[in-house]
């Protein structure tokens, strides 16, 4: 409301003051020139706030492009560092599903001659995510392996005598922990990797 006043009183003033100037202006040639000059500057004031809103500060509008250009520009390069990361992880993920296929192959015939077992699944835990140096960077290796039920359903035991000993009752979580355990370190001594990195888990077993 305070702008709105001042316009009009600046308005106001400025048209008595040409009055004036009018008055004491000869009737010359001179004249008209004057009156044409008194109206621009009555034009310009009354276009005043018109004026004001379209004034635009160069220094702010160059800060303002130049924040929304550093904007688009972080922008982009998070989304080339998550491109970058997706296909790192992809990568590492394509390397470590050729390492697991290599390794099975590996160590199955002995791992069936032996204990009559399958591997079923191998996962890593790395100690980084890119630029993986095996073993070193590999954390542990977790490996799931399941008797194989066609080897077993083949073969016929021969009779043997049976003995109970109702002192010692059988424990299925020893045999499968003693099983595990002789796995790990046949796997241990046929990847060259510490077999405390190795974690077994034999299917049916705890």
């Amino acid at each position: 409301m305070s702008i709105i006043v001042e316009w009009i009183t600046n308005i106001i003033i400025f048209i008595l003051l040409a009055i004036v100037i009018d008055l004491l202006l000869p009737s010359t040639n001179l004249q008209k020139y004057v009156k044409m000059v008194i109206g621009l500057i009555l034009i310009l004031i009354m276009l005043s706030p018109i004026l004001k809103i379209f004034t635009v500060d160069v220094d702010q509008l160059i800060t303002l492009i130049d924040a929304e250009n550093e904007t688009k520009k972080n922008e982009m390069e998070n989304v080339i560092e998550q491109k970058k990361t997706e296909i790192q992880a992809s990568q590492r993920a394509y390397i470590l599903e050729q390492m697991a296929v290599h390794m099975k192959k590996e160590v199955a015939e002995e791992l069936m001659n032996q204990y009559g077992l399958t591997i079923k699944e191998i996962t890593f835990k790395t100690s980084r995510d890119e630029n993986l140096h095996f073993p070193d960077d590999i954390q542990l290796i977790e490996v799931i392996v399941a008797p194989n039920k066609m080897e077993q359903s083949s073969i016929v035991p021969a009779v043997q005598p049976i003995e109970i000993d109702a002192s010692e009752p059988i424990n299925d979580t020893d045999k499968h922990r003693k099983l595990a355990m002789d796995t790990a370190s046949l796997l241990s001594e046929k990847w060259e990797i510490d077999e405390g990195k190795i974690a077994v888990r034999v299917e049916g077993g705890r």
